[in-house]
């Protein structure tokens, strides 16, 4: 029997906006880059502009990164808690089936005895 390709289940939100923000923030690390090689070559007024411009760069990925790290650690709670409280929902109902079981054979026992 042939097997159907399994689907694919559509990102979330939290997914998407975090591939954005790891897109945006290669792109402003790249963009630094060539500031900084830049900047190196010049001399004067123009080194001072450059300069500023590379601060300021660098200030929007270090918030990128913030916010990327602060991302990643509400999915890590976020998965951890789910993962808990699925376990403890599995317990419980494998406790409330066997507990079906036995109490269905106590059942089916007692009638034909």
């Amino acid at each position: 029997m042939a097997q159907r390709p399994r689907r694919r289940t559509a990102p979330s939100a939290a997914q998407t906006r975090l591939k954005e923000l790891e897109a945006r923030l290669a792109q402003l690390e790249s963009q630094l880059k060539a500031l900084r090689t830049e900047t190196a070559g010049s001399v004067g007024a123009a080194r001072v502009k450059l300069r500023r411009i590379e601060h300021r760069a660098a200030v929007h990925i270090t918030r990128a990164q913030r916010a990327l790290k602060q991302s990643l650690d509400s999915i890590s709670r976020t998965l951890t808690t789910s993962r808990e409280s699925v376990g403890d929902k599995a317990s419980r109902l494998t406790r409330a089936v066997r507990a079906g079981v036995r109490a269905g054979s106590l059942a089916y026992r007692r009638s034909r005895g």
